[in-house]
């Protein structure tokens, strides 16, 4: 069975280079043997978690996207979890998406527990706060019982990094989403088959 690697991108807005990144990320990890699914929030209708339980909560609309993005969840045996830095951490849609994934806990495994979690920030300036923002992610993904990639990528000076095919100017920052990639591909499919035997 191919190891189905999930991207999630935290951004909403048109022409994100979050995203730009995300699938370079998501072609590293195609490289290392895997399947990709890119989950875009940008038009996944996801209403506010409302801290409830209970689906019934949510509209017709609501209840569809929230199912879309858990089954997605459930599918996956590795993520990567993108978002722009906003005020120094991850972007609302993200941890609105991330809160979703407490509806996991009765799974089996519950949450993320015994997959793995790449992660990833852009932001438009270079002061270093995209650290923060993985910060963030790591911490997250950590309290879902994640085994989080070594490798993790901050992108400075975000719009100033791609050209107008979408690929970075830096073939350095290109390696390092590719080994990104690679890494959560890798590592997934060796916990995956512990899960398999186990």
């Amino acid at each position: 069975m191919t190891t189905l690697i999930l991207g999630l991108g935290g951004s909403l807005r048109p022409g994100s280079v979050t995203t730009l990144a995300l699938r370079i990320a998501l072609a590293g990890a195609e490289a290392a043997g895997a399947s990709t699914e890119l989950l875009d929030l940008a038009t996944l209708p996801l209403p506010l978690f409302n801290g409830t339980y209970s689906l019934e909560a949510y509209t017709s609309e609501g209840r569809d996207a929230i199912l879309t993005l858990l089954n997605a969840v459930r599918r996956a045996q590795g993520f990567i979890f993108a978002s722009p830095t906003y005020h120094n951490t991850i972007s609302g849609s993200l941890k609105n998406a991330l809160d979703y994934l407490e509806l996991l806990k009765d799974d089996t495994p519950p949450r993320l527990e015994g997959k793995v979690v790449g992660l990833m920030s852009v932001q438009l300036g270079v002061s270093g706060t995209g650290n923060h923002t993985i910060t963030t992610m790591l911490l997250a993904a950590r309290a879902m019982r994640a085994w989080v990639a070594p490798t993790m990528v901050a992108v400075p000076d975000s719009r100033q990094m791609f050209n107008e095919e979408g690929q970075p100017y830096d073939p350095t920052l290109a390696v390092r989403l590719h080994t990104l990639g690679a890494e959560v591909a890798r590592a997934s499919e060796m916990f995956a088959a512990h899960w398999r035997t186990s």
